[in-house]
């Protein structure tokens, strides 16, 4: 891993011109790689459209400079634990979405053997974060509007029988065909675009809330058991 440590002063920099400077500096960001700028005004809002951009790959800190400038430390957000129960569910949306984006462009190249085992690392990191949502999260919170849950179960149903048809095309004798594989793959693809956002947007924020209104030693003992079950790591 790298251990690069760089600082890049925005300060000179036209207003018009910030974010796209920005953007440079922080659009190859990797693990390990720690970057700092110094900007004139006050960068929330910029760097939450950053990391929009980057596909919320960025974790930041921000601190006032006794000379009237910021100063953004900004670091990979793998590099840095996850802030709550949000955090810990994205980041593992994010994490299967990189698996089987891989996968479905292995296929539609015709590669299916060496999709084949990316694909079932997917279905099993999927039926573990299922099961966290459907097992231990959605029976530990009372929410004020119960439907987002009602439908996050509802789609789940959905979404396992579509990943177990997938598996047992690749679980076949003969190797699977691109042909066979592809159309489940692309409409399984949209089906988890809407289905992660809706959580994003609409349930996640309300376990969030509901947590924080929990005894910190229960907080911190629901947040362990959750990443504990979606690393697959014995609790």
């Amino acid at each position: 891993m790298n251990t690069q440590e760089s600082v890049i002063d925005l300060c000179p920099v036209a207003a018009s011109r910030l974010q796209s400077a920005a953007l440079l500096a922080v659009k190859d960001l990797q693990r390990g790689e720690t970057v700092h700028l110094l900007l004139r005004e006050e960068p929330s809002l910029m760097l939450q459209s950053l990391n929009l951009q980057l596909r919320h790959n960025l974790s930041w800190q921000i601190s006032a400079e006794e000379t009237g400038e910021w100063r953004v430390l900004i670091r990979h957000r793998e590099d840095v634990a996850p802030r709550d129960l949000m955090d810990i569910l994205s980041r593992d949306h994010q994490r299967l979405d990189e698996l089987f984006g891989v996968s479905l462009q292995l296929v539609n190249a015709g590669k299916t053997s060496e999709a084949a085992p990316l694909v079932m690392e997917f279905a099993a990191g999927l039926k573990r974060h299922i099961q966290v949502e459907n097992d231990i999260l959605a029976p530990s919170f009372r929410i004020p509007d119960p439907e987002p849950v009602a439908i996050m179960l509802h789609e789940h149903d959905d979404i396992l029988s579509q990943t177990a048809n997938i598996e047992s095309l690749f679980a076949g004798e003969e190797p699977v065909q691109a042909w066979e594989v592809s159309p489940f793959l692309a409409i399984l693809s949209g089906v988890m675009a809407k289905h992660e956002h809706r959580e994003e947007q609409n349930l996640f924020p309300q376990w969030d809330i509901a947590l924080r209104m929990a005894a910190p030693e229960d907080r911190q003992a629901l947040l362990t058991r959750v990443q504990q079950s979606l690393s697959n790591m014995p609790q």
